[in-house]
């Protein structure tokens, strides 16, 4: 009979294991980490293009990834993570691009300069400081984008 318990179990865990995902994938804070996921790839990928490709310098280079990601976020964010805000559509978008540039252009931009320049010292290469240096100030932006985003700009929303 010890076949049909080891059935039972597996039926078992392959339903609890079905559920936790259905339950995260519902949780707010997992699809804003998917919308960030998107994001940054979209923002890594202009980053490293006008800077690689068209030599622009980083600075130049991260307004314009940022912005181009910021718009990619505004809409997967009202759509996927905060749908029942409270706030009206343009005063929404407003809030949202002052709050992200805030984010991206000042807490985002702020840290990937100072990890820059504390990295030139070490002798990488350029393209792996700057990296370095994103990954950073995203890290920093993320917490800054999250808290703000879910009390400012889509207040109101259930998770």
């Amino acid at each position: 009979m010890a076949g049909g318990s080891d059935i039972l179990e597996t039926s078992i865990m392959k339903e609890v294991i079905k559920e936790s995902g259905a339950k995260a994938a519902g949780s707010q804070k997992v699809r804003f980490g998917l919308v960030g996921v998107i994001n940054t790839a979209v923002d890594f990928a202009v980053l490293n293009l006008l800077a690689g490709a068209f030599g622009l310098p980083l600075f130049l280079s991260n307004i314009g990834s940022t912005t181009v990601a910021m718009l990619t976020s505004f809409g997967l964010n009202k759509k996927a993570v905060f749908p029942g805000s409270s706030n009206s559509g343009r005063r929404q978008f407003i809030l949202f691009i002052v709050v992200t540039l805030i984010g991206v252009w000042g807490v985002q931009g702020g840290a990937l300069a100072l990890v820059h320049y504390l990295l030139q010292p070490t002798g990488w290469q350029e393209s792996v400081i700057r990296n370095v240096a994103k990954l950073a100030g995203i890290c920093v932006g993320l917490v800054w984008n999250y808290l703000m985003y879910s009390r400012v700009v889509f207040r109101g929303t259930s998770s």
